[in-house]
Parts: structure tokens; sequence; C-alpha cells
């Protein structure tokens, strides 16, 4: 066909540009192109290649018809880049137990499909994250790829969830920016095909400047949250259950009872009314109950009064403490109730340093010094830690904040965790796991229990994050250090050169160098860093002359040797 060709040259610009140019074809599969062809004609062989392509497009592409006229979809290749697609993000199988919400989940499927964006609010406890599992795993098969995240404000919320979707990407590239915006194209090339799921997403409408950009994408978006949101948004208030039958079949999940029998049916409809047929509560009311610890009449005359506002939210206030209201003193008595021992308050208190998508059983055993999983496991018959599908164990956000209210770290406990955390390496567990254990524990009053010198503390944990590679952390821990270096802490100053080859070592290809470099170039350049060496008069002020010491002591304080 090519011998037909007049102007094969003014071809294969013009396809090579047409190809480049169509704002519907996925940013991969163009840089993959324009990688391996050249804009320039060079010979028939380059040529056919450009037209074979061109012509692959226009036959396998998607497109959609508008009352007469029909038009090009998104296009992608399943093996442009997207192998690893949200492979370590699948969504977990909701809990075994789960039971009812049909209608619920076909209100959410229409919502989804009318909508693609859609805020699913509710308390906590209500069972948001499990009807999301279900609804995952019941439209499965409407999905190319879909991927479930737990939301990190601090840990640049969204922008870390895109810039992550494929694997190990954001580890071998230091142009983050430019992957988040690539990867933005990549997920809307897919359209309908994808759903992204954000749980934990707890803060306003306006806290996350990246909201935006994922509200324009043309894939499918859930976010789960217990904030509010007003009518600028698609919401869907997910709350109690709305029949008995569905209350009953939770309850038989645990405790099996004879509906036949009207004394035990009416013993169970109280409970159910005096719940307000909340999930959490029965779900825990039941297990006690299969256990033998109470009865239906002890755990109904426990929570007489019930939840009397089940419409009361617990909102994301400036301060970040959830409002108590009824609901959560609901639970909070059947929390208290349940007579646990020291060894069962210790497992649940550092349990709230876990990644709220869980950990895995074995590795928490390793980090508590657990002798076996007996107290994992009696803690999960209580329903105060979850059993997931996927042998990880993680806690629901109301039973963590009632172990944060109620339950103190002891600083001896704290300091042997803290040790054993630090001697583990990418060979124990996911560098991303173990870092997020470390931010857990990274705020002062935890991380002085484990080294009461504040700069020795950041010190520990900036070496921990270095060894397992994580250089999101490393940056912000040596960037924490130096600036209370830069504050004229003097004294840890060979630990701090120490550290900063190390970080030079890790983000000299990162774009954040120049910044962070210039932070800890003024801390050098401060004129009172040098100055008892100089042989100046070192500063007056008692507070700072007492953090002055010689290198010698430094080497002795932090077993430092010349080399």
């Amino acid at each position: 066909m090519l011998k037909y060709i007049l102007d094969k040259p003014q071809l294969h610009v013009s396809l090579f540009d047409l190809i480049i140019n169509d704002p519907l074809i996925s940013k991969p599969y163009k840089k993959q192109f324009a990688l391996n062809n050249s804009r320039e004609y060079s010979d028939d062989e380059h040529l056919a290649e450009v037209f074979y392509t061109a012509v692959t497009i226009a036959a396998y592409r998607p497109y959609y018809k508008d009352g007469k006229d029909y038009y090009a979809d998104y296009y992608y290749e399943q093996n442009d880049d997207t192998s690893g697609l949200f492979s370590k993000a699948e969504p977990k199988a909701p809990p075994k137990y789960f039971t009812g919400r049909e209608k619920e989940l076909d209100e959410l499927h229409t919502l989804m499909q009318t909508e693609g964006k859609v805020f699913l609010t509710g308390v906590a406890g209500v069972g948001k994250s499990e009807l999301v599992r279900k609804y995952a795993q019941e439209y499965k098969s409407e999905y190319a790829h879909i991927g479930y995240y737990n939301y990190n404000e601090y840990r640049n919320g969204i922008a870390d969830i895109i810039a992550n979707v494929l694997p190990n990407m954001a580890f071998i590239r230091s142009d983050i920016d430019t992957l988040y915006e690539e990867n933005l194209e990549l997920l809307s090339a897919f359209g309908k095909n994808l759903l992204l799921i954000i749980d934990n997403y707890n803060v306003p409408a306006d806290r996350d400047s990246k909201l935006p950009d994922l509200l324009e994408l043309e894939c499918d978006v859930i976010f789960i949250s217990y904030s509010h949101y007003d009518d600028d948004f698609t919401v869907y208030d997910l709350t109690e259950f709305r029949t008995f039958r569905e209350s009953y079949d939770l309850i038989k999940q645990f405790y099996p009872f004879d509906e036949n029998d009207p004394d035990v049916k009416f013993k169970m409809h109280r409970l159910a009314l005096i719940t307000d047929k909340y999930p959490f509560s029965l779900e825990l009311c039941a297990r006690s109950m299969k256990r033998g610890t109470d009865t239906p009449d002890t755990c109904a005359d426990a929570l007489v009064g019930g939840i009397k506002n089940m419409k009361a939210r617990i909102p994301a206030n400036k301060d970040r403490k959830p409002k108590t209201d009824t609901h959560y003193r609901h639970i909070e008595s059947l929390f208290r109730k349940a007579d646990l021992t020291d060894t069962d308050k210790y497992v649940l208190s550092y349990m709230r340093f876990m990644p709220e998508s869980g950990v895995p059983k074995m590795l928490f055993q390793k980090l508590t010094r657990l002798v076996d999983f007996t107290e994992i496991d009696k803690l999960i018959d209580l329903g105060f830690i979850h059993d997931n599908s996927d042998g990880t164990i993680s806690m629901s956000s109301i039973v963590r904040k009632l172990v944060e209210a109620d339950y103190e770290i002891d600083p001896e406990e704290m300091l042997a965790f803290g040790e054993t955390l630090f001697a583990m390496g990418t060979n124990d567990a996911p560098e991303d796991l173990l870092a997020e254990i470390a931010n857990n524990i990274s705020s002062l009053q935890y991380l002085l229990m484990i080294e009461s010198d504040v700069l020795v503390a950041y010190h520990l944990l900036f070496q921990f994050y270095y060894k397992i590679e994580s250089n999101f952390n490393t940056d912000m821990a040596l960037t924490c250090m130096a600036l209370h270096y830069n504050k004229n802490i003097f004294k840890h100053r060979l630990l701090y050169l120490a550290d900063k080859a190390q970080f030079f070592d890790r983000i000299k290809d990162s774009e954040n160098f120049d910044l962070i470099k210039q932070t800890l170039e003024n801390t050098e350049t401060n004129p009172r860093w040098h100055a008892h060496e100089d042989g100046k008069e070192p500063p007056s002020d008692p507070l700072v002359r007492s953090f002055i010491v010689s290198e010698e002591d430094d080497a002795e304080i932090f077993g430092l040797n010349d080399e």
C-alpha cells in the first residue's frame, strides 16, 4: 500500500502529530510511542509502524454514541505501565460476618453510575468501610482496576496516594510533581473502568488542595468519611440498619438464637431497639453473649437509654478531637464493661500505633514481644480488634479513640517497643508499613520515652528511615533536626554531620535537594555554630552555654570514634 502514497514524509509527520496531540490517548502510551518512533520520516519500515499504530488506536479505542453521532473515548493499553496499578492497594474482602445492606449497595451503585464521585459518610462504627469493601466485591466485574487507600493528611494526603498508584515509581523517580500529573492522566484514561477508594478522608473539603484534581478525573472515586460535606458534593449518608431483620441476622453471625421462641425474640428485639440497630453495638453485644460474658438481658440493661441521636456526627473539628455524643458513650460503656486484663490493655495500647489499614498478625506479635497469639485472639473474639481476610489485624477508629483516652503508655514498655522497631529492616516487613508505624510514634510524647534527649531521639528516627530507604520520611526527619540545630543546639554536632552525609547520599537526585541543602547550610553558617572552636567567647545565655561541649565529649556520649 505504501507505494501508492505520494508524500510519505508528510504522512509520517501528520500521523505522528495526530497520536501525540490526541488528548484522549493516555500519556504513558504516548510517551512510549515517542520513545520508539521519531517524528521525521526515515524509511518505509518506520512509516509502516506509525501507520499501524494509528490504525490500531482507531480500531480498538472505545467509542460512545450521543444522539446520531459517535465520539472517541479515552484510549490506553492494558500493558502500558499499568500491570502493577494498585498492586499494593487491592481492597480487602468484607468481614465474613457482613450481612444485610442490600438496599444500600443498590443505592450506592446507582449513585456511582450517575455521579462517579461519592462521599460516603456516617458515624464511626456504622459500617462504612465494610459496605464499600462489599461494593468492591459485588461490582468487581465492572472495573479493570480497583485501588483502596487510607488517607494520611500528614503524608501529603491525596498527592501521596496518586504518586504511588504504580508501586515503586515514587521511589525510583525524584520528579514527584511530574509523576503526580502523569498518574492523574493515567487514572483518567481508564474512565469508568477504574474505581479509586479513599478511606479515612476525615477532613473538611477545602483542607486538601489536590481534591479538585481528583474530582475532575474521569474514573470513579469513593471517599469514606465521618466529616460533614455540603451540597456541592454528592453525599451518601450511611445510618443504622433499616430493619430489625438485619439486626437479627448480624447477631446470629455470633450468637445463634431461635426466632420461633417468643421470649428469646422479644429479648433480641429489645436489644436491637435499645441500640437503635447500630451495627457495632450489636456486634459487641453478640460477641459478649457468644463468650458467655453477657446475656441479652444484661447487655440491654447496661445500655438502657440507647443512642438518642443517631443523626449526630463526629465532625473533624479544628482541634481534631471528636465530639463525644451519646453514641460514643454507648460504645464506651460496652468497652469498659469488658473487664480487660493488663495484658489486653497493653495489646490495645500498641495497636494504636499500627496502620488503620492493618498490620500482619505475626509482625505485631514480634513488635510487642508477645509469647503467642492468645491475647490477640481474645480481643478479636471481643470485637475490639478486627481479623482481616488478608492475615492482617486492625482496630476501628472508635476503639482507637477509646484506647487513646483511657490507656497511658508505660515509658519502659515504649522504650522496648522502640528498640524492637528500630532493629527491624525491610526483610521483616515492607518499607511503607515500617515507616507508617514509625510515623505513629514520632510525636514527641512517645519519642521522648524512647530517648529523653529530643535530638538523639530524632537521630534514631532518622537512622531508621534511612535504613529502610523511606525517602520521604528521611527528608522530613533531617529537616526537623536541622531546624532544631539552627536554634543554637550545639552538643549534637558530630551526630548531625554523620546524618547529613547519609542524608545527602539518599536525596541527591531529589527535586527538594536544593531547598534542604540551603536549610542545612543556614545551620552551618550560623555565627554561633562554631563560636567556641574559633576561640570566640561563647554565647552568654546560660541555657545555650550549657549545651556547648567538646568533640571528645560528643564522641564519648554517643559512642562515635574518630573515623
